[in-house]
């Protein structure tokens, strides 16, 4: 008797389970978007190193060139709030003796990456670009991105043709399979692989940019620079309900 009452319970656990999986009667469909922009943001990075033999010297030098920088933008008219320094980092120089192996002093190294974000339609690059050479003598990055609000209408379109997409498909699939569609169940937004695993979480949007070299580009080729298109993908997963007929 006690073997049977086992039994029975575990049979019904076993039917309780399947009863409960919110995906037993369901059908996933993907859905895809992609929109492509012109980036309205043009970005000049370099990465500003300066050597001395004393510290406190060192410092001086690497904050006093960027001062001088800032009054060079200043009497050219551009505000110098435009300067952003992500960080800033002094590190002592060493070397070691072939013969003694003992540590030798060489002095200390600054570093100081400096980046600077405008429109890319603002006259003023041509003027930055070549307060940037003259100033720091060193390799200039230049990169194009999409700005704030580009970044935010682009992901609202996605998301709508995304979401579009897996509705329409899911839809043909429906009449194929000769059934209806409930309602949406659950909604995963990020990497076309949450079909194989539908609770993964992903990150929800990818883009592609360019950056180039420009330590060697004359003054008059910045203004014809063309920034390249930036493709931005989106990927969202429907989960629907299933009606029979």
């Amino acid at each position: 008797m006690k073997h049977l009452i086992f039994l029975l319970l575990t049979a019904f656990h076993v039917v309780s389970g399947i009863a409960q999986d919110p995906f037993s009667e369901t059908l996933i469909s993907q859905g895809k978007s992609t929109v492509k922009q012109v980036p309205e943001i043009i970005s000049f990075s370099v990465q500003f190193e300066l050597r001395n033999q004393d510290y406190d010297k060192c410092t001086s030098l690497a904050l006093g060139k960027i001062d001088t920088f800032k009054m060079k933008l200043r009497e050219n008219g551009i505000n110098e709030d435009l300067i952003k320094t992500a960080s800033y980092s002094i590190q002592e120089i060493t070397d070691r003796d072939n013969r003694t192996r003992e540590l030798i002093h060489l002095g200390y190294q600054a570093r100081i990456p400096i980046i600077i974000k405008l429109e890319v339609t603002n006259p003023k690059a041509d003027d930055i670009f070549e307060l940037l050479k003259s100033t720091f003598k060193s390799e200039i990055r230049i990169s194009f991105e999409l700005s704030p609000e580009q970044k935010e209408k682009a992901k609202e379109s996605l998301l709508t043709l995304a979401v579009d997409d897996a509705k329409s498909k899911a839809e043909i699939l429906a009449s194929s399979l000769d059934i209806q569609l409930g309602k949406v169940i659950k909604v995963q937004y990020g990497d076309p692989e949450v079909i194989r695993n539908f609770t993964r979480s992903y990150n929800d949007l990818r883009s592609t940019e360019r950056m180039m070299a420009a330590s060697s580009v004359s003054r008059s080729n910045i203004t014809t620079l063309t920034p390249p298109e930036v493709s931005m993908v989106a990927s969202v997963v429907l989960a629907f309900e299933i009606v029979y007929n």
